[in-house]
């Protein structure tokens, strides 16, 4: 088991080395894409990498945000910047005692790699029996989707999200109920969608034990989630004289009613007609949530919530808001990845060529502005 679990660990930091090389030695041109001989500021500079610095140093304090807005950024008004939940931010902070918050990000984001390996192959030993397929399905879902490796690659914090999420659902299908309650809580305190997971336990525990008091006694933990979440409400609160906050941070809920309106056009957050890869999307994912066993039932429940809300979002870059879905889909297509002969396994590899290529012109673009790093070292 160690050893395995070494070896995706090992994976995961080796596939970030070679993603974060070409900024390391500055290259100008590699297989068609110009670097420019950029260095890793434009890791640290990809969405939402800087806005976290910002929360990390000044902890959502308005004038504090200001300053920084005044000075160094194009600039976000500080009510913004409550639309990024505070734990990935809090984890650079801490970093950033004996480093800069550039380096502190960095070092985050080497922390989440380890810890998404770790999380994804939990949770894959837990459904399935073959060790090899331990390996082999984390080795995959730290590639595939193959918007997977240029998110855990800047400063993101879907891999730390994800990381909590697959642990809570883990301790909940080993009937440890705080270790799951906990995960759940720092999963919400990461990411707003954290809380579907709350939602997901609710219908758990009433299909197990209806509304009979005495026998949910046992899911009681799972209060901490919205707790932590009305914590983090009164919070802002306190720091923007609006509880509200999130819910008034501008553009940041891509939730619209009826579903698959991502395909209007008129959407502020789609710009292009070519989108038939959505179309794909909603494929994989629906495919593999059909597919999961009915004795993981509550990995179903999870992956039917949050894939239901998928259909609702109206963004261009669904494939990121879907990731949290890909590892628990993944498991549907747990008997036909077992099935693959090793060596084909080693012809797949080929297709890690146009992940990292993808990856690359994608960090290239995504990038905010800023005019002085001073305001972060």
């Amino acid at each position: 088991m160690k050893k395995n679990l070494l070896q995706v660990v090992c994976v995961a930091l080796v596939s970030l080395s070679i993603f974060w090389l070409p900024f390391g030695l500055k290259v100008h041109t590699l297989w068609g894409i110009e670097f420019g001989r950029q260095g890793m500021d434009v890791v640290v500079q990809n969405f939402d990498g800087l806005n976290f610095l910002v929360i990390a140093k000044s902890l959502y304090d308005p004038m504090v945000i200001e300053a920084i807005n005044a000075q160094f950024l194009t600039g976000n008004d500080p009510i913004y910047f409550s639309a990024h939940f505070p734990l990935f931010a809090l984890v650079i902070k801490l970093f950033a005692s004996f480093l800069s918050l550039p380096n502190a990000l960095l070092l985050t984001i080497v922390l989440s790699n380890i810890l998404l390996a770790v999380g994804i192959y939990n949770l894959v030993r837990l459904v399935s029996k073959d060790p090899r397929t331990w390996t082999i399905l984390t080795m995959v879902a730290l590639f595939f989707p193959a918007r997977m490796l240029s998110v855990r690659a800047v400063g993101s914090n879907e891999p730390l999200f994800i990381f909590f999420i697959l642990t809570s659902l883990t301790f909940a299908l080993k009937n440890k109920y705080w270790p799951s309650a906990i995960a759940g809580a720092l999963g919400v305190l990461t990411r707003s969608p954290g809380i579907l997971l709350f939602g997901v336990y609710i219908w758990q525990w009433l299909r197990e034990d209806g509304l009979w008091v005495h026998k949910t006694k046992k899911y009681l933990h799972y209060l901490i989630m919205p707790t932590a979440l009305l914590g983090l409400f009164v919070f802002y609160g306190l720091r923007y004289h609006d509880p509200l906050a999130y819910f008034h941070a501008g553009d940041n809920l891509h939730l619209f009613f009826p579903p698959f309106q991502i395909f209007s056009n008129t959407a502020s957050w789609i710009s292009d007609m070519w989108r038939e890869d959505i179309i794909y999307l909603y494929v994989f994912y629906g495919v593999g949530i059909f597919l999961i066993p009915q004795k993981w039932d509550l990995l179903k429940k999870w992956a039917l919530v949050y894939g239901a809300t998928l259909l609702f979002v109206v963004h261009r870059d669904l494939a990121r808001y879907a990731l949290p879905l890909a590892p628990v889909a993944m498991i549907g297509y747990l008997p036909l990845i077992e099935k693959v002969p090793r060596k084909m396994w080693l012809v797949a590899m080929v297709l890690l060529i146009p992940i990292y290529l993808m990856g690359w012109q994608f960090v290239l673009k995504n990038i905010q502005p800023i005019s002085d790093w001073r305001a972060f070292l």
